[in-house]
C-alpha cells in the first residue's frame, strides 16, 4: 500500500466532527485564540493536528463565512515564524540547520486533542449548531474560489505526486536527510505563503478592506496544509479540486523512485 496515497473519497477519511469537537470549536472561535497560554500551545504544535486544523477552518467558515479571522491570525503568525527560522538573510542566515530543524518540530501536543476532544467526544451542541459546524459547504466554496492561492503549495508527498512542494512535517524529514539542501528548496514557497497571509490578515482592517486577492485568501489553506500536512484537506474541501487537477497531469514515468519518508509523527 502506498503510504502517500490519498483516500479515494471523503467518506474514506476520518469520522465526522463529534458533538464535543463542534461544541468546543464553536466556543474557541469566539476568542480563545487571544489567550496567551493557548497561543503558546498553538505555537508549540505549529497549529493543531491534521484533524483539528481542518476542523478549526471548517467550523469558523461554517459560522463566519465572510470573517474567517481566527484561522487567519493564527496561520499568518505561524508562517511568519517559519520564515524567520528558515530565512537566509542577515542574522537569520547564521542559524544552524539543526537549530532550525529543532524549531520546526512540534514541541507540544495538539491543543484540542490534549483537552480530550476527538471523534467520539460528547458535547452539548444543539442539533442545529452540530449540523452547521459539520457542514463543509462554506469551506469547500472558499477553497474552490481561491484554488489558485493554494494549489501550487500542495505537498507532493501528502498528495502522492511529483510536486516539489513540501509541508512542514515532510520538510522536517527532508532537512534530517539533506540538511540545508532540503530547506533551501522550500524557502521561497514559505516566503510566498507568508507574504500572501500577511496581506490577507491586513485586509480585515477597515481601511484595507477589499485589498485581498484569491491568492491571498488561498494562502490560508496553503498555510494550514504547510503547518499540519495536507491529507485531511485533500480528502475534504479540496477533494474534487485536487482530483480534477491530477487528471490533467501526465502519468509519472514508471520506475521513478521516491522517498517514502512520512515526516515527523503527530
Amino acid at each position: 500500500m502506498n503510504p502517500h496515497a490519498r483516500p479515494e473519497s471523503p467518506s474514506a477519511a476520518e469520522p465526522p466532527l463529534s458533538d464535543g469537537e463542534v461544541d468546543f470549536l464553536w466556543w474557541f472561535i469566539q476568542g480563545s485564540l487571544m489567550d496567551a497560554d493557548v497561543r503558546a500551545r498553538l505555537h508549540a504544535h505549529w497549529g493543531l493536528c491534521r484533524r483539528h486544523s481542518l476542523a478549526f477552518f471548517v467550523v469558523e467558515s461554517s459560522f463566519r463565512p465572510h470573517l474567517i479571522h481566527g484561522c487567519t491570525i493564527l496561520y499568518s503568525e505561524l508562517m511568519q515564524r517559519a520564515m524567520r527560522f528558515l530565512n537566509d538573510e542577515g542574522l537569520h542566515s547564521l542559524v544552524p540547520d539543526r537549530l532550525a530543524l529543532h524549531f520546526l518540530r512540534t514541541s507540544g501536543p495538539c491543543h484540542v486533542c490534549d483537552l480530550g476532544y476527538g471523534p467520539a467526544s460528547a458535547g452539548n451542541a444543539p442539533p442545529e449548531r452540530l449540523a452547521q459546524g459539520r457542514d463543509l459547504t462554506n469551506a469547500t466554496r472558499f477553497a474552490s474560489e481561491n484554488w489558485a492561492g493554494c494549489q501550487p503549495f500542495i505537498c507532493g508527498r501528502c498528495a502522492g505526486n511529483d510536486s516539489p512542494s513540501l509541508c512542514r512535517p515532510h520538510l522536517v524529514a527532508a532537512i534530517e536527510r539533506d540538511g540545508s539542501k532540503g530547506a533551501v528548496a522550500q524557502r521561497e514557497r514559505i516566503r510566498t505563503i507568508a507574504a500572501h497571509m500577511h496581506r490577507f490578515d491586513n485586509s480585515f482592517r477597515w481601511e484595507q478592506r477589499g485589498t485581498d486577492t484569491a491568492e491571498d485568501r488561498g494562502a490560508l489553506i496553503a498555510a494550514i496544509g504547510w503547518c499540519s500536512g495536507w491529507e485531511n484537506l485533500l480528502a475534504g474541501p479540496l477533494h474534487d479540486l485536487s482530483n480534477s487537477a491530477m487528471r490533467t497531469q501526465p502519468e509519472r514515468a514508471s520506475g521513478t523512485q521516491r522517498d517514502d519518508s512520512t515526516g515527523e509523527p503527530e
